[in-house]
């Protein structure tokens, strides 16, 4: 499935790594079953933003990355998700970002992280806010702080709501180096994915230097399981 995933679509978040961080084994296997290019998209353990104040937050950033390092140059960004409940704490965000050490993507709950202080933590740390397209969540502005852009589709969509959506990763894509964007693990998304990637692609053609594509990609649930990555799509 990996193998057959990864020939259509350059990237993938993995969504199991928020509860469990897979095993070096599983970590090698598919680093070494993707082609040169092909992103994961790993999910922070859950325990780095919703667990108590009393937790060694911290320590636990540290160890998770250095865990994940198995995948060498097939990590992408680290998925940073903050809880509803959790509103704005630079002094815990500046040290998350400091202990993970590598690019790292920010997907906050709550609308009080919307300010220009966290964006310079996070420019600082050349990293990105997640712009998720969800009913319950406040939808983070798009700001360029860094390298990458990251955009987390989670509904469903037609030709005309997709359509909205490409041209504004298009738009990221013309300021940034690399694009991900990835849709709800459900049926559709890898037809989602496809036909975002193929608009971008088509976009392009004739313009000049090519840029990297977008990476539209689905997230993988299970941990066991991956899922898809200047544009990266695929499903989450």
């Amino acid at each position: 499935m990996l193998e057959h995933y990864a020939s259509r679509l350059n990237g993938v978040e993995l969504n199991g790594s928020f509860y469990r961080t897979p095993p070096a084994t599983t970590l090698e296997r598919w680093r070494d079953g993707t082609p040169p290019g092909f992103l994961f998209c790993m999910k922070a353990n859950r325990g780095l933003t919703y667990s108590a104040d009393s937790f060694d937050r911290v320590g636990l950033a540290r160890l998770f990355t250095e865990r994940i390092s198995t995948m060498g140059d097939r990590l992408g960004p680290v998925l940073l998700q903050f809880p509803p409940v959790r509103q704005r704490n630079l002094e815990l965000l500046e040290g998350l970002l400091q202990a993970l050490g590598r690019p790292t993507a920010c997907e906050f709950r709550h609308a009080s992280w919307f300010d220009d202080s966290v964006y310079e933590v996070i420019k600082r740390h050349r990293g990105a806010m997640v712009v998720t397209d969800e009913e319950k969540w406040p939808q983070a502005p798009l700001v360029e702080l860094g390298p990458f852009a990251y955009f987390r589709l989670r509904r469903g969509y037609d030709a005309r709501s997709l359509e909205g959506w490409i041209e504004v990763v298009r738009s990221a894509a013309a300021s940034h180096h690399d694009v991900h964007v990835y849709f709800k693990h459900d049926p559709p998304a890898p037809r989602l994915a496809l036909r975002l990637r193929d608009a971008l692609e088509a976009s392009e053609t004739g313009s000049g230097p090519r840029r990297r594509r977008p990476s539209a990609a689905k997230r993988a649930v299970p941990a066991s399981s991956p899922g898809t990555p200047k544009g990266r799509s695929g499903r989450s």
